[in-house]
């Protein structure tokens, strides 16, 4: 069954648009539209007076370049918990390595 369309109301730096969106997307696409405005504003701040569409232009980048950020920064977490794994499986390898020994000590002496 084919997901309804709702219609949303946002506004974006001082301007009204009206978008669809699946049903239940609502709260997702206005937390979207938030960030966008936030995101405008700031860029607003910083270059002072500019057409919409060059506005537009330095907020995509801006946005853009979080998003790079973003996705280096998880990159690198990631390569960080891969070392911390490999490292902890290394050290339960030998573990084990070295508690069959002890084990096989433990039986000669037995015998």
């Amino acid at each position: 069954m084919r997901q309804q369309a709702v219609k949303l109301g946002i506004t974006l730096y001082n301007r009204e648009y009206t978008v669809n969106c699946g049903a239940g997307e609502e709260t997702r696409l206005q937390q979207v539209a938030d960030l966008v405005q936030k995101e405008m504003q700031a860029v607003a701040d910083k270059v002072g007076n500019a057409t919409e569409p060059r506005h537009l232009m330095l907020t995509c980048l801006s946005l853009a370049d979080k998003l790079l950020e973003a996705r280096s920064h998880a990159v690198g977490e990631l390569a960080k918990q891969e070392d911390l794994f490999v490292t902890a499986v290394d050290y339960l390898r030998q573990r084990v390595t070295d508690l069959s020994a002890i084990n096989t000590n433990v039986r000669l002496v037995a015998q």
